[in-house]
């Protein structure tokens, strides 16, 4: 009772229900991505991948979204309007004091060319796009990057924009799609 069709059922019924109950395996792995991020950016020398974290959590973070609204959508209780929602009441509080903050800040810790970069940035950041803007402006791992007090926002454009994308993308392909390879 096992073989690839078996896999594929157990799979599938996880994701039935991936929104429902507390994955322990995925919480640990979101726990180890949230420690490598922490460990890099602490500059512990043996630790010179912690970024992988970061992508780690991408995949933890799709995997579950995706979960979500593809149940929804098979449940046929999914609403674009609900979704949204519940991801800018959960973002958007934290995000824009943090922005905020940055940018009263700013003037007293950074010259005159880093303050219109920042402007740039927040510009960026409140449209989930400072993936774009920060491209533009340097590299990740640049020296003037610790110049750059919203660079982390990056990482967030990119989880935005796959949101903003996933559930349409969803809703227009045929579900028999979704799991073919």
């Amino acid at each position: 009772a096992g073989g690839v069709g078996a896999f594929i059922a157990r799979a599938r019924a996880r994701v039935r229900h991936a929104d429902t109950k507390l994955r322990t395996d995925i919480q640990a792995l979101r726990g180890l991505a949230v420690v490598l991020v922490v460990l890099y950016h602490a500059k512990i020398g043996w630790l010179e991948a912690g970024y992988l974290g970061v992508d780690m959590f991408f995949v933890i973070s799709g995997f579950l979204i995706t979960s979500m609204v593809a149940g929804g959508i098979q449940r046929g209780d999914f609403s674009l309007k609900e979704f949204y929602f519940r991801r800018a009441k959960r973002l958007l509080p934290a995000a824009y004091v943090v922005f905020a903050v940055t940018a009263l800040l700013a003037p007293w810790l950074l010259n005159q060319r880093e303050l219109q970069d920042l402007a740039w940035q927040v510009l960026g950041a409140v449209t989930f796009t400072a993936n774009l803007f920060l491209w533009q402006q340097t590299g990740y791992f640049d020296g003037a990057s610790e110049l750059k007090p919203l660079l982390h926002t990056w990482s967030l454009s990119i989880e935005e924009q796959y949101y903003l994308l996933l559930p349409g993308a969803l809703l227009l392909l045929r579900q028999r799609r979704w799991w073919s390879a």
